[in-house]
């Protein structure tokens, strides 16, 4: 199985919270749904580019 680290950008914040996975697709819809209680106030979250 594969895992993934990742950097996601709260433009309502202006912070950055990284974190590891291994569905990306599905983490970032949980982190912007606000079901994650660590980044329940910075929703939408972007990945930077």
């Amino acid at each position: 199985m594969s895992q993934y680290v990742y950097i996601l950008y709260s433009s309502s914040k202006d912070s950055f919270y990284k974190g590891q996975c291994s569905s990306i697709e599905q983490r970032i819809k949980r982190h912007n749904a606000s079901y994650e209680i660590a980044t329940k106030n910075g929703a939408p979250f972007l990945a930077p580019t």
